[in-house]
């Protein structure tokens, strides 16, 4: 259930031909579902906190994360790492994947982060292997051309019984400005088309919602296996 309903918040989007911060959506808003797709860059933190002490994440209803109520009963410690795709005022919206479970999604004050610093350029090592995120793989391997690596993915959406739609990526992905873009060559309307950020151990895909069959979309932070 929780797969389904992480996608029906994806699909209530609109699509864009770029992957930055989603047109209407309020500038408070940082949820799991828009999260791949809200911005062109991402960024590593851990947090600081002292020894023992609860870093808590705070919700985006109404006024939050500045208002009354905001505050959440998830929270972090010392050193967890965090995937953060914007700041907002005085806070970051942040992904939080543990070793085991689902991810948390929310704002954490940004005096409870320090970034790490990421390569600028990122070569083979940074993208070669299996990535996983739920049922979805996405498979990447080198080619014979500078820059330019195979892609081989498979995602699904589960619908009631027997329901179920399958989508795929079977190309080349393009290296260009620190991202790997998917599709690049492609120019009709509904052709599929993906962009991948490498974030320390992690990668955050964002496609356009045309890489298969209704529901389906190979959006989300990847973990490779």
């Amino acid at each position: 259930m929780k797969r389904i309903a992480y996608l029906a918040i994806v699909l209530a989007v609109t699509a864009v031909a770029g992957f930055g911060q989603l047109d209407g959506n309020p500038e408070n808003m940082c949820r799991n579902g828009f999260f791949p797709r809200e911005s062109e860059s991402y960024s590593l933190a851990k947090v600081k906190a002292k020894r023992g002490a609860r870093v808590y994440f705070y919700g985006d209803d109404d006024d939050c994360p500045n208002g009354k109520n905001c505050r959440t009963k998830s929270y972090l410690i010392a050193k967890n790492e965090v995937i953060v795709s914007r700041e907002f005022g005085k806070w970051a919206c942040v992904w939080y994947q543990p070793a085991k479970g689902s991810e948390t999604v929310g704002w954490i004050a940004l005096s409870n982060l320090d970034y790490v610093a990421l390569p600028g350029e990122r070569g083979p090592s940074a993208w070669i292997g299996k990535w996983t995120y739920y049922d979805s793989t996405i498979e990447i391997a080198a080619s014979k051309t500078k820059d330019v690596y195979g892609v081989k993915g498979t995602a699904f959406w589960r619908g009631l019984g027997d329901n179920i739609h399958i989508g795929e990526l079977d190309g080349t992905a393009k290296y260009a400005n620190g991202k790997l873009n998917y599709g690049w060559a492609d120019k009709g309307e509904y052709d599929c088309r993906a962009t991948f950020n490498a974030v320390g151990r992690f990668m955050v895909v964002s496609d356009n919602l045309n890489c298969g069959g209704a529901n389906v979309s190979f959006s989300g932070v990847y973990r490779r296996k």
